[in-house]
């Protein structure tokens, strides 16, 4: 059998990854520190939060003590379009986040997607498959919000999924 789990969870991340990506070269330069709706959906927040998740979740990272002070933007929560990065200077960050998510995402095999966790734990799930599934969920909202924004600024919402 291989790593026939573990190569599709891969699969399945990069197909996220570049959907983002291609949404992130989409995106109007003018619309990017825009609110759309209201102050806290701003494009630059909703994909520096999902830079911030994959940087921490997928690679690991928010078990590092310093993770939060050295964000590159401060705290995506509380950042305004006054204090967040326009899109030239975001997507660096982005791009290194990917790059640490999948060097660490190499490393999944079948069996380790499947050791059962601990209670400490369980609101991953029951298995990291479980938790992969959680995170891919993440992605794929914020992905839509993203791609709300683009279609309210006149451009085609973007899937890749080959």
């Amino acid at each position: 059998m291989g790593n026939l789990v573990a190569n599709d969870v891969r699969d399945k991340y990069d197909k996220a990854f570049a959907t983002i990506r291609g949404i992130l070269e989409a995106f109007p330069e003018d619309k990017w520190l825009t609110p759309h709706g209201d102050e806290y959906y701003l494009p630059c927040r909703i994909a520096y939060h999902l830079a911030v998740f994959i940087d921490g979740f997928i690679a690991g990272n928010f078990g590092n003590p310093d993770f939060a002070t050295s964000l590159p933007f401060g705290s995506w929560k509380d950042g305004t379009a006054e204090t967040f990065p326009d899109k030239k200077t975001f997507i660096p960050y982005f791009e290194k986040a990917v790059a640490k998510g999948n060097e660490a995402l190499a490393a999944l095999t079948d069996e380790a997607l499947l050791v059962p966790f601990g209670p400490d734990n369980a609101r991953f799930g029951a298995t990291p498959v479980g938790m992969h599934l959680q995170f891919m969920r993440e992605l794929s909202a914020h992905t839509g919000e993203l791609n709300k924004m683009l279609i309210e600024n006149g451009q085609e919402d973007i899937w890749i999924s080959r």
